[in-house]
């Protein structure tokens, strides 16, 4: 687990000239965080490949809450990506630290989730009445579908929104901006001032729009992760929607 306030810069440099466009500053601010959040979750997942470490999340709260309720997880084996899934549902319907029950097998939080009653959920933050809740039929049949075809779903839904996509011009001319400040000599770089992206509205969007990272390791392992102010539920909601598995 790693806080935000250890990442998220409280201000970028901007172009003096250019207009603000809170949009892009957030955009970029996600930019700056969410790679060194990725980097730091796989070098202490999987500092090298003896597999001691199965799985592991990113949160900026004090505890390993339910893993699609964090901003990043990892998985040593690709193939039980569902594990995010049950052990969620089985940290939010029994109220069982993750931490206790994350090295569980997949077998085994299946069995658990399987002796629940039947039509029993839990309760996820959602937009609409479909993903204000986790239904132990949906868990199930997550866990049923082939990996593969559960990676591709989330690969499906982490293509970045129209407003995100709106935003990235203006971000990429900010990230120049960057470049040629660390490059040049102190005092000597092209104009600029400092604005803060800590605002109600930096935050909203992030919490709205920041995008989503399915990364397949080379280690056979994959990785989830969008930015801090955001959770997982959103491209787990997509893609199992898209199965056909929501219930």
């Amino acid at each position: 687990m790693c806080e935000k306030r250890d990442f998220f810069p409280f201000e970028i440099a901007v172009g003096s000239y250019s207009p603000r466009f809170v949009e892009a500053e957030a955009a970029v601010a996600c930019h700056l965080v969410q790679g060194d959040i990725e980097d730091l979750l796989l070098r202490l997942c999987a500092p090298d490949t003896s597999g001691r470490v199965l799985t592991g999340a990113c949160t900026d709260k004090e505890d390993w809450l339910a893993p699609i309720e964090m901003c990043a997880t990892y998985n040593a084996d690709a193939a039980e990506i569902a594990r995010d899934l049950a052990l969620t549902w089985l940290s939010l319907h029994d109220k069982e630290s993750v931490s206790r029950i994350a090295g569980t097998s997949l077998d085994a939080l299946h069995a658990r989730i399987d002796a629940a009653p039947r039509g029993a959920r839990v309760p996820m933050k959602g937009t609409s009445e479909l993903t204000r809740s986790l239904s132990r039929e949906t868990v199930l049949k997550a866990i049923a579908t082939p990996p593969a075809a559960l990676l591709d779903a989330l690969e499906a839904a982490a293509v970045p929104d129209d407003t995100w996509r709106a935003a990235e011009p203006e971000a990429h001319e900010i990230m120049a901006l960057l470049r040629q400040l660390g490059e040049a000599p102190a005092g000597q770089g092209p104009p600029a001032f400092s604005a803060r992206v800590t605002s109600a509205s930096h935050v909203r969007f992030l919490e709205e729009h920041a995008p989503f990272h399915v990364r397949r390791l080379p280690s056979g392992g994959v990785m989830l992760a969008t930015h801090p102010y955001r959770t997982l539920w959103p491209l787990w909601a997509d893609a199992l929607f898209v199965l056909g598995l929501m219930s």
